[in-house]
């Protein structure tokens, strides 16, 4: 209790840990205080001049609240949630909270119990959104359906925090009554939003529901009108979405409290090779954000937001949960403190303090029985649904032929966005399909259902990716996570199909019907067990492969990912057809 620690508080006796000489950052007040830092029970007693039974002597370097990431898919990373927690702990992110749309999509409840029980047995501060949509929507086929009453049943789960981003903006704005009945569930949590360009009365429609953030902002101008309505504002800085240099001269003095930062979606290679939330805060540090208010912005506003009144500040009776830095604009830790016991040092997990730090708390492996079965029937249905996800029809290469006609829709790419614009192309007089897709450098793209085994699929055509030649196909499509294949020959999406089948899900490059590179994603076909390093590694190798087949961008797996998302404007591909997300309606490849 606390009442325990009061005599190490009042100086009466020793606190457990004192760090010596450091600089506190102070993120109220934006400033820096120089003192002793005691810490006991693992709660922070407070700074002036104390003693510890420990004492680790700072020297002038500084210690700051450890960072919150309040909007993020751990599937997203494509490795597990260990592996997750290991990478990105070294960089001072102690608080995670986790949106499990993505992996529900897939396999549903199992799904989200699959993450909660690996999530909570880490060292970290670890949340649970329950997700809003699966399925994401109702254009889309997906692996499982979620109403009201089955949130109900989960809602009591510890670790279960609110309610995931609500991305069904017309459902909520229209008042359908299956989405509103999930907010009526929650009202009284955190209820987190998803409202690209959504304005004006549109908009009081949306927040009339409850839900307080955003984090599809794209303009400051998008922002200051969101928070002036009293949204709190999520900068986001991900692997493809990357919204920080266009929102960060919204802030200023008076609304600097309604910004956080979140990373939403980030890939094995980025948080190898750049990290987490550090790398968003460094980047606004050095686009200028003073450093003080760049680590208010990762850790106090995000905890005042959602309400996590014990994290995010250096204060007593606040978790000592800390970094050490010498230079707090590199955002680069020394060392991170979760509860007072030292997690990370120099970039790398102390491995005994990871193994010992939580009683009870064990990494275990990702095929492990599940806690929860209440029988070995249930147990092998769980299962299935996380390491069998890919359930597919045999495939025919004609499902990726152009019908016959003049005029086709083509969706067009937004490099490092995920909104797409929506063009035109004209065959010309007796023109073969190679010389269409050639002259307007476009690719053939297709979704096949993946979960059902139903042979639905549907086709279209993208410009943008700079592809010449063979096809890459990959189980990660946002939020449905179908199959998504990119290609210019059909023979070569079907090769690239069918190697993803074998795989029980993840990435396929394809060249002259081989398959020159993939990357296993066996868990629920969106995950792998490997660590980040490796996984970023293998990445590395396939993007050289597409490299080879012409393609310029930067993240075509990602890209490829999200041209699925029937909320995100303005053209996309679903299983059921090219959709309009400005009409919401499926709309003809064909012109005319």
């Amino acid at each position: 209790m606390l009442k325990d620690i009061l005599p190490a508080v009042r100086g009466d006796k020793k606190a457990d840990l004192v760090f010596k000489n450091a600089r506190i950052m102070d993120v109220f007040q934006e400033e820096i205080h120089r003192g002793d830092l005691a810490v006991a029970g693992g709660v922070i007693l407070g700074w002036g001049n104390y003693s510890g039974q420990e004492e680790i002597d700072l020297a002038g370097n500084y210690l700051a609240p450890a960072f919150i990431d309040p909007h993020l898919h751990i599937e997203s990373s494509q490795i597990s949630v260990k592996n997750f927690a290991r990478q990105i702990i070294p960089g001072g992110v102690l608080t995670v909270i986790a949106d499990p749309h993505e992996i529900a999509n897939v396999a549903g409840a199992a799904g989200i119990k699959y993450m909660l029980e690996r999530g909570r047995r880490l060292p970290w501060n670890f949340r649970l959104m329950l997700p809003s949509c699966v399925p994401a929507t109702p254009w889309e086929e997906s692996g499982a359906e979620l109403k009201a009453e089955d949130l109900a049943e989960l809602r009591g789960e510890p670790g279960i925090f609110g309610l995931g981003e609500v991305m069904d903006y017309p459902g909520v704005i229209n008042g359908d009554e299956d989405t509103w009945a999930k907010l009526e569930l929650f009202r009284g949590s955190f209820i987190d939003g998803h409202a690209p360009e959504v304005s004006g009365p549109r908009l009081n429609s949306y927040l009339l529901a409850g839900i307080a953030a955003d984090h599809e902002c794209t303009t400051a101008s998008e922002a200051r009108d969101k928070a002036a309505r009293g949204m709190y504002i999520m900068i986001r800085e991900g692997s493809v979405t990357k919204n920080l240099e266009d929102l960060l001269s919204a802030v200023d003095d008076g609304n600097v409290s309604r910004f956080m930062f979140a990373t939403d979606d980030r890939q094995p290679e980025d948080l190898v090779e750049r990290g987490h939330l550090d790398y968003a805060v460094k980047k606004a540090i050095d686009a200028g954000l003073e450093p003080l208010r760049a680590y208010r912005m990762a850790a106090l506003n995000p905890a005042e937001a959602l309400g996590l009144e014990d994290l995010g500040a250096i204060a007593p009776g606040r978790r000592a949960d800390l970094m050490v830095l010498d230079d707090p604009e590199q955002v680069s830790p020394l060392s991170v403190y979760k509860d007072g016991i030292k997690i990370a040092g120099e970039g790398e997990i102390c491995e005994k303090n990871w193994q010992n730090i939580f009683s009870g708390k064990k990494s275990g492996d990702d095929r492990e029985k599940f806690s929860d079965a209440d029988d070995l029937e249930a147990e092998q249905r769980r299962k299935k649904a996380i390491f069998n996800s890919v359930n597919l029809q045999s495939i025919q290469s004609k499902k990726f032929s152009l019908p016959e006609g003049e005029s086709y829709r083509i969706i067009e790419l937004q490099e490092e966005q995920v909104l797409t614009g929506k063009g035109a192309i004209k065959r010309k007089p007796g023109e073969s399909d190679s010389s269409l897709l050639g002259r307007n450098q476009a690719a053939r793209l297709a979704a096949v259902e993946r979960h059902h085994a139903s042979g639905k699929s549907a086709l279209g055509l993208v410009r943008g990716f700079g592809l010449e030649q063979g096809a890459l196909a990959t189980s990660v499509s946002h939020d449905s996570h179908n199959i998504m294949v990119l290609g210019r020959e059909e023979e070569d999406m079907k090769a690239a199909v069918e190697e993803l089948k074998s795989l029980q899900g993840g990435i396929a490059v394809v060249k002259s019907e081989e398959v020159i590179a993939s990357f296993p994603l066996p868990i629920a076909g969106l995950m792998s067990p490997m660590p980040a390093a490796e996984a970023a590694e293998q990445l590395g190798e396939l993007r050289t492969c597409v490299a080879e087949l012409g393609v310029k961008i930067s993240d075509p797996f990602m890209q490829l990912s999200f041209l699925s998302l029937p909320v995100i404007p303005e053209l996309k591909l679903t299983v059921n057809g090219l959709f309009d997300v400005n009409s919401f309606q499926h709309v003809s490849l064909l012109l005319g």
